[in-house]
């Protein structure tokens, strides 16, 4: 795996205001790395936005407008941190899925389906999130993927489903593109290193 090495400011946890310490001994606790937290640190509202209206509101449904069942997220955001390697991600994310009611089994099926591991819902959801994987740049929510879809989810929250995975990829993009968090062999996006002569 490639360990964060990033060029941004970091700031000392003694530093951070009292929340992002709070997350920052979390991710410490749970993956053994919080660098993305310590370079957020430098503009801690950018970090709350993010956290306050993606997971807060979007994710968790904090505000009750939101249409799907957290359960549908939790396997979305588990096909998407899975196909993009990032372990930070899935070190937080697959105890999420066992907690949301998904098997070993079925996880460790996510990036390779198999119909018998899961409902022709669960099947249209990974379908969706395959389409809007960062590597998948010809990704297309086809009219039969559509079809498959709409037999389990309205319009409005297969939107949502796409809004969440949407999110989940820029926002992996930029911590590898910043480097802020751990790749695992799996990650698509390679590292950029400066070129001694």
């Amino acid at each position: 795996m490639e360990r964060p090495s990033s060029p941004l400011t970091h700031v000392a946890p003694a530093d951070m205001p009292d929340d992002l310490r709070a997350m920052h001994a979390t991710s410490l606790d749970v993956v053994g790395e919080a660098e993305r937290i310590e370079v957020f640190a430098t503009h801690p509202d950018l970090y709350r936005w993010y956290h306050e209206n993606f997971y807060r509101k979007l994710f968790e449904n904090g505000d009750g407008t939101m249409l799907l069942e957290r359960r549908w997220k939790e396997l979305i955001r588990l096909k998407m941190s899975l196909s993009h390697g990032c372990f930070v991600c899935n070190s937080f994310n697959v105890p999420s899925a066992l907690a949301a009611g998904f098997t070993q089994a079925q996880i460790d099926a996510v990036l390779d389906p198999a119909a018998e591991l899961f409902t022709p819902a669960e099947l249209a959801v990974l379908e969706l999130g395959e389409q809007i994987a960062m590597q998948n740049l010809d990704g297309a929510l086809t009219p039969e993927l559509h079809e498959r879809l709409g037999r389990h989810f309205s319009d409005a929250e297969i939107l949502e489903l796409g809004v969440i995975a949407a999110m989940l990829t820029g926002w992996t993009k930029l911590m590898f593109t910043f480097d802020l968090v751990t790749r695992e062999d799996s990650c698509p996006i390679g590292v950029a290193r400066p070129q001694s002569d």
